[in-house]
C-alpha cells in the first residue's frame, strides 16, 4: 500500500514539473511582471484575425511602445485596405483616419482600461489579475489560459496566450466566447525590443503625415459607395427610412423597431484638405470587423468605405451593437 502511495506521489510531482518546467506558476507570473517593467520600448508586427459568422477579417497590425506611457497601434484592414491608428501621448488618446485626414480625441484611459490582445502590457495585466489563471509548459513555451476584461463586452470571456519561454514575449493570443468558440486571434512577429523611434513618433500630425505617405489616402468615389443595410436584426424590422441627396453625397436615416429598437444614420464623408483640430468624443475605441469604432454609453460610431455610421439605441447592449455593426460589413448594399 505504501509503495502504491509513493508511486502516485512521484507521478504527481513529475506532472507538476512537466507542467511548468523548473519554475512554479508564481515564478512565471512574477517574471512576466518584471519583464513589463524591464521593457522600455518595442516595435512589433502582428496579424489579427476577427472571426464573425464563420468569416475571418484580417488586419495587419503594428504596435509601438515607448516608456512610460506612449502607445501607437496601426491597423490595416486587408479587405478594404483602410488604415487607422490609435495613439496615446501626453495630450490624450487619439484615433487617426489617414484616408479622411481626420483625427478624433477621446476622454479615455485606453489602452489599459480593458483587455487588448495585441498589447504585451495588457496581456500580463490580465494574467496577474486572474488568480485562477492556468499555466502549462508546451515545448519551450508557456501556455496561459486566463479570463479577459473587455469592459464593454460580456461575449468574450477567456483567452489562451502562448508565451515564448526564452523572451517571455507573447507569440500568439486566441480569444474565446463562453462556448469556447474562437472569436479573435493575434499572431506576433518581427519583435524589436530595442527600436529607435523618431522623436516625433507619437505626435498626431507626424503620425498622420507618415501614414498618408506610407499607405496613401484614397476614398471610394461616390459612385462606388452605397447605403448599407444590417442583416443581423432578429426580432427587429426597418419601420422608417429617409435618404437625402446632399452636395457631398447622401445621408440615410433608418429606424428599426421590435424587440430591440435602434436608429442608424449613414452619411458619405470626404477627405479634409487640412488636418484640423480633433473631434472630441466621449467614447472608447474598440475594434469591429471593419476597423476601429467608437463606443459610447448608448451609441456606436464607425467609418467604412467612405461612409460614417451612427448607431443609437437605449435598448441594445454593447455586444448587440457590435453584432449589428458587423452585419453591415456583410450586408448586400441597395442603391436607392
Amino acid at each position: 500500500m505504501r509503495k502504491i502511495i509513493y508511486i502516485m506521489f512521484l507521478v504527481v510531482i513529475i506532472f507538476l514539473i512537466n507542467a511548468c518546467g523548473k519554475h512554479s506558476q508564481t515564478d512565471i507570473v512574477k517574471a512576466l511582471g518584471e519583464k513589463v517593467e524591464e521593457i522600455k520600448a518595442f516595435d512589433v508586427d502582428a496579424v489579427m484575425d476577427i472571426k464573425e459568422m464563420n468569416k475571418s477579417h484580417l488586419f495587419d497590425v503594428n504596435i509601438k511602445y515607448q516608456h512610460p506611457h506612449y502607445f501607437k497601434v496601426t491597423l490595416k484592414n486587408r479587405d478594404s485596405q483602410n488604415v487607422q491608428i490609435v495613439l496615446k501621448n501626453d495630450e490624450g488618446v487619439y484615433v487617426l483616419s489617414p484616408a479622411l485626414n481626420k483625427s478624433f480625441k477621446f476622454q479615455s484611459d485606453w489602452p489599459l482600461n480593458s483587455s487588448q490582445p495585441y498589447l504585451f502590457q495588457s496581456l500580463v495585466k490580465d494574467i496577474m489579475n486572474d488568480k485562477n489563471a492556468i499555466i502549462t509548459k508546451q515545448g519551450e513555451d508557456f501556455v496561459v489560459e486566463t479570463k479577459v476584461n473587455y469592459r464593454k463586452s460580456q461575449e468574450l470571456t477567456k483567452q489562451r496566450i502562448i508565451i515564448d519561454g526564452k523572451t517571455l514575449f507573447p507569440k500568439e493570443v486566441i480569444v474565446f466566447d463562453a462556448q469556447m468558440n474562437e472569436k479573435m486571434s493575434v499572431k506576433f512577429m518581427n519583435v524589436d525590443l530595442k527600436p529607435k523611434f523618431n522623436e516625433a513618433e507619437f505626435d498626431v500630425e507626424y503620425s498622420m503625415n507618415k501614414a498618408i505617405n506610407t499607405f496613401g489616402a484614397t476614398l471610394p468615389t461616390f459612385a462606388d459607395r452605397n447605403i448599407m443595410y444590417p442583416t443581423n436584426i432578429q426580432g427587429t424590422e426597418l419601420t422608417a427610412e429617409t435618404i437625402k441627396e446632399l452636395e457631398s453625397g447622401k445621408r440615410a436615416i433608418m429606424t428599426f423597431a421590435g424587440e430591440k429598437s435602434f436608429t442608424v444614420i449613414q452619411e458619405y464623408v470626404d477627405k479634409d484638405e487640412e488636418l484640423g483640430a480633433p473631434e472630441i468624443l466621449f467614447a472608447d475605441p474598440i475594434i469591429i470587423c471593419s476597423g476601429i469604432a467608437f463606443l459610447g454609453e448608448q451609441s456606436l460610431i464607425w467609418i467604412d468605405n467612405g461612409i460614417e455610421f451612427f448607431l443609437f439605441s437605449s435598448d441594445l447592449t454593447p455586444d448587440q451593437m457590435y453584432i449589428i455593426a458587423n452585419s453591415f460589413t456583410r450586408a448586400t448594399s441597395v442603391e436607392k
